[in-house]
């Protein structure tokens, strides 16, 4: 049985380059690329926590007159998340 390995590429999110190198992990675990063309360090797959499903669902219990405190405990989510997410609405 023949195993197949697959390989992915990636792109710099700067300038567009392949020419991108592993350069270790976020302390929340994220792997970082270093691009040797443009110099740039990033995360080319950033965690979502949540969905824009999920985030209007939330605005919209928050609109309905629910607490910070009570949208922290039903969905799990930070008080500051959601007043990031209530300022740029």
């Amino acid at each position: 049985m023949k195993m197949i390995k697959e390989t992915r590429t990636y792109q710099c999110t700067r300038c567009g380059s392949t020419n991108i190198v592993k350069n270790g992990r976020t302390r929340y675990g994220s792997q970082k690329y270093h691009c040797k063309d443009c110099k740039a360090y990033r995360v080319l797959q950033p965690k979502v926590r949540y969905t824009q499903e999920q985030k209007e669902l939330i605005l919209k219990v928050y609109q309905e007159r629910a607490s910070l405190r009570s949208l922290r405990r039903l969905f799990g989510v930070s008080i500051p998340t959601v007043l990031r997410w209530i300022q740029k609405k």
